[in-house]
């Protein structure tokens, strides 16, 4: 699927809104339609360090970058342009007589293309830096090497077509929208080393900046199968050799629960088995008592990371059988299981899991979710089940945490409790993991997803918290406001199996998924946003591109457009 926008994107708050994003090898592009509006955006961004910022450009005298400054509008390029579409970015601009098509590929090289159909004037400055992405700098002074078709400076080369003149200028104030709105520095300087200038007729000129990158995954990536191709390129973003990026921009690392979780949808459904498998070992090898990381390399502060790990080689199980791979893990699978109970994190009690307050994915001081979470023993019972199936040892019998999981039902309620020991009673989304793993009776199931879909359900996914709760809060915050009702798509993927799983006929549930699917039109175009709203209109949050939101809506469209199923969308 193209995403293609006409003049809508005029305007400076339509062009502004939509960000897209090329990934590479440890190394990433990212813009908005219409100029940077975050610190993070870059042209070039190599392991955490913005390099090239972006072009400024005028055709015929007439600037079409837009890149915003410090109490200025710059806003004359926008008027020029007609048309955007991705994936590549390629913008359409009328300049006078002039037809520009500009154009980015991004591999870990970059290539600006711009395709002139009549005669212009083309100028063009690179904006360079070096800096890491979380801050902004001023008076930037890279070291730079002029040489007659471009320049270079930290292991890049930035060259084109047109003829390069040497002609240093700083551009002052530099402004990210986006940064002010969150409440940080959001100004910043940039260095441009020199131009290149001169008149085009009817051609093409090409500039390229090379060399972020020669790393490049060994095993080919085929096409998406049973998803929509964009949804698929999507998935492949975050799939970084035997890691899985938690998302863009600020996310650009491995975790450990995120991998577990996310590779299910990313990976082994989509038949990546290579890729799963170094994924899995990666995690393998960074256990330690009983712990899976959560943040690499030492920070073993998760209560579930272990049990979301053995959730997804359970899934790897039913993908390829008992293989090699299967075989392998056996060890390691027992030495967690074994390790996990009495582990600094969690501990047995009775038949079921405690963990330590702010070790669940509601992670923050808001939600410390102390004693018996309903999703963390719904995987621990479903971890015994893992492992009994593949005839290793178990510490507790998964038939006796089944009876005292009932615990967790909260018949006043009418749904189960978010944790208990001590109890909380508070409607959490949080249950749908157990339900999707067929932990309540169907009864239950069925009372508390309607539960759900009153109180929790939203275009979007689910609440984080229930807006009856008087600690809800309808918009974004910070942390206080982040696990307290933002909505988060990944929970999709689960409730959307539970509600398959109680006998919802597929053709109700698929219209669940046509917002979020819309959904990547706008924020990251092509992505899943991490967050949004609880309140309506459910502006959408966070990264623009997270690894399990994109996980979990690929897994669930699977599971609603099976082959049994006619119907598909998008």
């Amino acid at each position: 699927m193209a995403f293609r926008y006409g003049r809508e994107v005029q305007a400076p708050g339509a062009a502004r809104a939509r960000e897209f994003l090329i990934p590479a090898y440890h190394a990433y592009c990212s813009s908005t339609i219409g100029g940077n509006t975050r610190k993070y955006h870059g042209l070039v961004v190599r392991d955490g360090h913005l390099l090239l910022a972006g072009i400024d450009e005028k055709v015929n005298g007439i600037q079409i970058s837009t890149q915003q400054y410090r109490d200025a509008g710059n806003e004359t390029g926008l008027t020029q342009l007609l048309a955007f579409s991705a994936y590549p970015p390629e913008w359409i601009y009328t300049v006078g007589n002039a037809l520009i098509r500009k154009t980015i590929t991004f591999d870990g090289d970059l290539t600006v293309r711009y395709g002139i159909t009549g005669e212009a004037g083309l100028w063009v400055r690179p904006l360079v830096t070096s800096r890491t992405v979380n801050r902004v700098l001023r008076d930037p002074a890279p070291a730079i090497v002029h040489e007659p078709d471009g320049f270079r400076w930290n292991g890049l080369f930035f060259q084109g077509d047109l003829p390069y003149r040497a002609d240093p200028v700083t551009y002052r104030d530099v402004w990210y929208q986006r940064e002010q709105e969150r409440g940080y520095e959001a100004a910043e300087d940039l260095f441009s080393p020199g131009v290149f200038q001169g008149r085009v007729t009817d051609s093409i000129v090409t500039f390229r900046c090379s060399g972020a990158t020669g790393h490049t995954w060994e095993h080919p990536r085929p096409p998406a199968q049973g998803i929509p191709g964009w949804l698929g390129r999507a998935a492949d973003a975050f799939c970084q050799g035997d890691e899985i990026f938690a998302g863009y921009p600020w996310f650009c690392e491995s975790w450990g629960r995120d991998s577990a979780i996310s590779a299910c949808g990313l990976l082994i459904d989509r038949g990546r088995r290579a890729e799963a498998q170094a994924v899995l070992r990666r995690l393998a090898g960074s256990k330690k008592n009983g712990l899976i990381p959560n943040r690499f390399p030492d920070n073993y502060h998760s209560g579930d990371a272990t049990l979301w790990y053995i959730h997804a080689l359970g899934k790897y199980r039913e993908r390829w059988g008992d293989d090699a791979f299967i075989n392998e893990t056996k060890p390691v699978a027992g030495s967690l299981l074994a390790e996990y109970p009495f582990s600094p994190v969690a501990r047995l009690d009775h038949d079921l899991i405690t963990v330590a307050p702010g070790s669940t994915w509601m992670d923050t001081p808001f939600t410390p979710r102390e004693g018996k979470p309903v999703e963390v023993n719904a995987l621990w019972i479903h971890a015994l089940d893992i492992a009994e199936s593949m005839g290793i040892p178990v510490p507790a019998s998964p038939a006796a945490a089944r009876r005292e999981f009932q615990r967790f039902y909260n018949p006043a309620a009418q749904c189960f409790s978010d944790t208990i020991d001590p109890p909380d009673p508070r409607v959490r989304p949080n249950q749908v993991i157990a339900l999707a793993l067929g932990l309540a009776a169907p009864e239950q199931a069925k009372t508390a997803l309607k539960t759900i879909a009153r109180t929790l359900l939203t275009p979007y996914g689910l609440r984080s918290l229930s807006p009856e709760d008087p600690g809800y809060r309808g918009q974004y915050e910070g942390d206080a406001s982040y696990h307290n009702g933002c909505v988060w798509p990944w929970l999709t993927g689960f409730y959307c199996e539970a509600l398959l799983g109680t006998g919802v006929p597929r053709h109700q549930v698929a219209p669940l998924l046509l917002p979020i699917l819309s959904h990547a039109r706008e924020a990251g175009i092509g992505y899943i946003s991490e967050i949004f709203d609880g309140d309506f209109p459910y502006h959408p949050r966070g990264c623009i591109a997270q690894a399990w939101s994109v996980a979990e809506i690929a897994r669930a469209y699977r599971m609603v457009f099976a082959k049994t199923y006619a119907g598909q969308l998008f």
